[in-house]
C-alpha cells in the first residue's frame, strides 16, 4: 500500500527519489497523487511527504492530489529555462542541483516513472556531476512501487469497485444488445438482415464504455470460433458472427484518462452452445469455482495455480504441468494481480516461488480456461477478486455466467 512506501524505502537504502515531468501515462505518478490531470515533477524524500512542482497554469489541477505543489517560477526553474533552454543538459543538470541544495537532498537517490529511454539516458549522464553529496542507486527488483501497489487500500479498492461496477454493467448492456438480433442461414443478422460483424459489437461496446466513463484502448478481445482458442486473439473485426461458436469476451478497462483497471471475462455462445462448447464450459465453471474455494491469506499462489492444473488434467485435459510444450488444453496461468497496471504482482501461476502468497488487500483475477484451437473453441470465464483483512473473498465483478446468449430478434 502507499503507506508502506517510506518502510520501502529504508529497507531499499532510498533516501529520496524524482519522479521527473512526463506527459501521458506515468503509472508512479498517478499512484502518488491519485491521478490528478497534471504533469508534475516529483520529489518524494523518505519520512516526508511527497512534492509536486508544477509549471504555473498547472498548480491547482496538481493541489486536488492533497499534497503540497509548488510552482516552477517559486523555486527558480524558468530563470534556468531562460538562460539554458527548456530541457538541455545544461538546464535540466542545474535545476537537480538546485534541488539537491534547495531541499537538503543527501544519501542514496533514484528515480521512477515512465519517460523516452534516450532521455533517460540523457539523465543517468547529468546525475554523474551531482555524484558526492548524493548517490544515483539503482532499485532492486520488484522496485519499491511494485510492493506497495501489490496490496490496495481502502481508497483504491472503492475506485476499483467502481470500475467493476460499470464495467460489468457494460458487458451486460452489450449481451442485451446482441440478443436483439436473430439467427438466419448460419449467420447472427440484424432486423433489417445485414449480418452482424465483430466489428458491429466492438464500435457498440466503446460506446457504452464511453458513457460509462471508460476506455479500453482498442484491446478488448472478442473472440469466435477458432480464435478463441487463441488466450489473446483479438478477434477479427470483418468476422460475422455465427449461432452456436464460443465467444471469449475478455473486457479489461479502466477509467477515461488513466486509472484502476478491472479485468473480466465471459464466455458465449449465440442461440445455442454446441455440445462441446457445453461440456468444456461447465469444466471450467466448476474449476473457477473451486479455484476461488481455495484462496487464503498465506497460501503460496503456486498451490491454487497446480490444484487447478490438477482438475484439468483428470478430466482429460493437457495443462502447462502435464505437458509444458501443449498450446491446447489449460495453457496458461490462473490469475494476476490487477490494478493502475493490467497486470500486476502477484503472478498466480504453478511457475511463481512459494514465497509469494496471498496477502490481505491483494486484487487478483482468478481466469481458468481451455482452449482447443484444432476444434474451432475456446473457454475462459475471468473475475476481479479483492482479499480482505478477514481472509474474505470478495467478488468486484458482477456479471452472470451464463454460456448462451439468446436471439430474440
Amino acid at each position: 500500500m502507499r503507506s508502506d512506501l517510506d518502510r520501502l524505502m529504508a529497507e531499499h537504502e532510498i533516501d529520496a527519489f524524482f519522479i521527473p515531468e512526463t506527459e501521458g501515462e506515468n503509472v508512479y505518478r498517478d499512484y502518488l497523487t491519485g491521478g490528478v490531470h497534471a504533469s508534475p515533477f516529483i520529489l518524494k524524500k523518505r519520512g516526508e511527504a511527497p512534492i509536486l512542482m508544477v509549471f504555473g497554469m498547472e498548480r491547482e489541477e496538481a493541489a486536488k492530489s492533497g499534497l503540497a505543489v509548488l510552482t516552477f517560477e517559486e523555486i527558480g526553474r524558468m530563470e534556468l529555462i531562460g538562460q539554458y533552454g527548456r530541457g538541455t543538459n545544461a538546464e535540466l543538470t542545474a535545476f537537480y542541483q538546485l534541488l539537491v541544495e534547495r531541499f537538503d537532498i543527501n544519501g542514496g537517490v533514484t528515480l521512477y516513472g515512465t519517460a523516452n529511454i534516450q532521455y533517460t539516458m540523457r539523465l543517468m549522464e547529468i546525475f554523474q556531476a551531482l555524484q558526492g553529496k548524493i548517490q544515483i542507486i539503482r532499485d532492486k527488483a520488484p522496485d519499491i512501487f511494485d510492493v506497495a501497489a501489490e496490496t490496495k487500500d481502502a481508497s483504491e479498492l472503492e475506485k476499483m469497485r467502481e470500475v467493476g461496477k460499470r464495467t460489468g454493467a457494460v458487458m451486460q448492456m452489450t449481451r442485451d444488445w446482441i440478443s436483439t438480433h436473430r439467427g438466419e442461414n448460419g449467420q447472427v443478422v440484424t432486423a433489417e438482415g445485414k449480418p452482424l460483424t465483430i466489428g458491429d459489437v466492438k464500435r457498440f461496446l466503446r460506446l457504452k464504455l464511453l458513457e460509462q466513463g471508460l476506455e479500453d484502448g482498442g484491446v478488448t478481445i472478442f473472440a469466435q470460433g477458432r480464435d478463441a482458442g487463441i488466450p489473446h486473439s483479438r478477434g477479427e473485426e470483418n468476422e460475422i458472427l455465427r449461432p452456436g461458436e464460443s465467444i471469449v469476451f475478455d473486457l479489461f478497462p479502466r477509467t477515461i484518462g488513466g486509472g484502476y483497471y478491472h479485468d473480466m471475462t465471459r464466455t458465449w455462445s449465440l442461440g445455442f452452445a454446441r455440445e462441446d462448447v457445453q461440456q468444456a464450459y461447465e469444466q471450467v465453471l466448476s474449476v473457477f469455482h473451486r479455484s476461488l474455494e481455495g484462496i487464503e491469506i498465506g497460501q503460496p499462489t503456486n498451490q491454487v495455480d497446480k490444484e487447478v492444473c490438477r482438475l484439468f488434467e483428470a478430466a482429460g485435459h493437457p495443462t502447462k504441468m502435464s505437458t509444458p510444450k501443449t498450446h491446447e488444453g489449460y495453457v496458461h496461468s490462473l490469475g494476476h494481480g490487477l490494478g493502475l497496471r493490467v497486470h500486476e504482482a502477484p503472478a498466480i501461476s504453478q511457475f511463481a516461488a512459494d514465497s509469494t502468497v496471498f496477502k490481505a488487500g491483494h486484487v487478483v483475477t482468478i481466469e481458468p480456461g481451455l482452449y482447443y484451437p484444432s476444434k474451432g473453441y475456446g473457454v475462459r470465464i475471468e473475475d476481479t477478486v479483492y482479499l480482505d483483512e478477514n481472509g474474505q473473498l470478495i467478488n468486484l465483478t458482477d456479471c452472470p455466467y451464463d454460456l448462451v446468449v439468446p436471439l430474440r430478434g
